[in-house]
C-alpha cells in the first residue's frame, strides 16, 4: 500500500469534525509553516491525545515525502465531500428510514436508540449479525431495530415469483404477529431461499398467501435501493447508529459497545 493509500486509510474511520480538524493541521503541512498543533485549532476544538500524535505523524510524513502532498490533499478532499454527501443522504433519507411503518420492526415501542438495518436474507453475514441483533434486544431494552431490506444477493427465489424480502414485507404488512417467527426462520436457513424453502416456512407459519409479489413490496425494495445508494454503501449488512455507519458483520462485543457508547 502507498503511502497516500496509508494515511487515507488510517482516518477512514474518523467522523466528519475530526477529518476537518487534521485538514487543518495537513495544510500547514502544505504550506511548511513551522507551527505548533495547538495553535492549529481553535480552543474549542481542541485534539484529542491519540488524534494529536496521529496528526504529528501525518505532518512529519508530509514533510520527509513531499512529492504526495499533491496527492494526498486530492484524496482527502474527495474523502470529505463523500462525507458530506452521506451526511445529507442521511438526513434526506432519515424519514423513510426511521418512520416509515412498511419496515419491520423489533425491540422497543418507545426507543431510545434506533438501529437501522440494511439487510439481505440471502446475505450469510446478516444472518450471523442477525444472531446479535437478536441478543443485543434480549439485553438492552431501549432500543429498536429497523429491517430495511436490500435483497442484493437474489432478485427472485428459484422457482417462485418472490423472495425472502418481498415475502417478509408482505407477511409484516398483513399479520405482523406471525412476523418474529417468520423471520426467525428466514434467518435460521443456512443457504439461499428457493421455493422449497420459502414454502416450508410459509407452511409452518401459516403465510402460504404470503408468496405472491406486489407492486407495493416491489415499491419498497426500490426505495431501499435508492436509500442504499445514496449513503454510498456497497454490500450487506450495514447498520446505522446514532448517524454513523457501520458497513460489514461485527462482532457482538463491538454491536454492544457501540450501542452502549451511543446510549451514554
Amino acid at each position: 500500500m502507498g503511502i497516500v493509500a496509508q494515511i487515507v486509510a488510517g482516518i477512514r474511520n474518523q467522523k466528519m469534525t475530526q477529518i476537518t480538524k487534521w485538514l487543518g493541521g495537513i495544510g500547514l503541512a502544505f504550506s511548511m509553516v513551522s507551527v505548533s498543533v495547538a495553535d492549529a485549532v481553535k480552543p474549542s476544538e481542541q485534539l484529542t491525545p491519540e488524534q494529536s500524535v496521529q496528526l504529528a505523524e501525518i505532518d512529519s510524513i508530509l514533510r520527509s515525502h513531499p512529492q504526495i502532498i499533491a496527492d494526498l490533499n486530492q484524496s482527502l478532499k474527495g474523502y470529505v465531500a463523500q462525507l458530506e454527501r452521506t451526511e445529507k443522504a442521511l438526513e434526506d433519507q432519515r424519514e423513510w428510514l426511521t418512520k416509515a411503518p412498511e419496515h419491520s420492526k423489533a425491540g422497543s415501542d418507545n426507543p431510545k436508540l434506533t438501529i437501522i438495518n440494511f439487510t439481505d436474507y440471502n446475505c450469510p453475514y446478516c444472518k450471523r449479525l442477525e444472531i446479535g441483533l437478536a441478543k443485543l434486544l434480549t439485553e438492552v431494552k431501549d432500543v429498536q431495530v429497523v429491517n430495511v431490506y436490500v435483497p442484493l444477493q437474489q432478485q427472485i427465489a428459484s422457482g417462485t415469483n418472490t423472495n425472502s424480502a418481498f415475502y417478509a414485507l408482505k407477511v409484516w404488512e398483513k399479520e405482523p404477529e406471525k412476523f418474529a417467527e417468520v423471520h426467525r426462520q428466514l434467518v435460521a436457513h443456512p443457504t439461499r431461499h428457493d421455493a422449497d424453502s420459502l414454502n416450508r416456512i410459509a407452511k409452518d407459519t401459516g403465510t402460504e398467501k404470503y408468496l405472491e409479489t406486489g407492486e407495493r413490496e416491489q415499491s419498497i425494495v426500490s426505495k431501499n435501493m435508492q436509500a442504499f445508494s445514496e449513503l454510498g454503501l456497497r454490500g450487506t449488512p450495514a447498520i446505522i447508529i446514532n448517524d454513523e455507519i457501520v458497513p460489514g458483520f461485527i462482532p457482538y462485543a463491538q454491536l454492544k459497545e457501540t450501542v452502549d457508547k451511543a446510549l451514554n
